[in-house]
């Protein structure tokens, strides 16, 4: 960000509570980098197996993922994350539990920051087929899930559903609450 919103004079960067921040000598505006909530879903089958988009689009096109997107105004985070996997992979999703949340930005752009929220969920119902900003959409085995990830964000969510499956948590099995 270059420019005030407010009154269209440079921003300059300073240090406000310990961040730089980017803030407007002529009106006081401060942009204060807010994250975007991004809202997804480890979609686990009864077999244990989880779901996975390709992506189609960039950044990280040909990547694997779990689905997620930017949530709407107004949208809860579990509605963001049904929403998200039907338009990716045509499955339609219970909410089983909570997986993770991570903050993530980019190095190539400081001043956008996105924190991700994941749940765990379980297919109810819908035919699996791309859509969306997917080429490609797949249950893995645990043991079979491809190398290219996309983000480091996923990563961690992965490496949580990993725990969660070895200390038998029904959610990262594919089991719904309370079986």
């Amino acid at each position: 960000m270059s420019y005030c919103p407010r009154c269209a004079a440079p921003l300059e960067t300073e240090v406000l509570n310990g961040l730089p921040r980017r803030v407007c000598r002529s009106c006081g505006f401060i942009y204060w980098n807010n994250p975007l909530p991004v809202a997804g879903a480890a979609v686990i089958d009864a077999g244990g197996r989880l779901l996975l988009a390709r992506r189609s689009e960039e950044p990280r096109r040909g990547y694997w993922n779990l689905p997620a997107g930017f949530m709407e105004w107004g949208e809860s985070a579990e509605t963001g994350a049904r929403r998200e996997v039907a338009e990716e992979t045509g499955i339609a999703i219970e909410i089983t539990g909570y997986l993770a949340s991570v903050g993530a930005g980019h190095a190539e752009s400081p001043w956008h920051s996105i924190t991700y929220v994941f749940f765990y969920g379980r297919p109810v119902g819908g035919v699996l087929a791309p859509g969306d900003d997917a080429e490609e959409v797949a249950f893995f085995a645990p043991g079979e899930l491809p190398a290219e990830i996309a983000f480091t964000s996923n990563q961690v969510a992965l490496d949580r559903w990993r725990a969660d499956r070895a200390a038998g948590l029904p959610a990262a099995l594919g089991l719904a609450a309370g079986r």
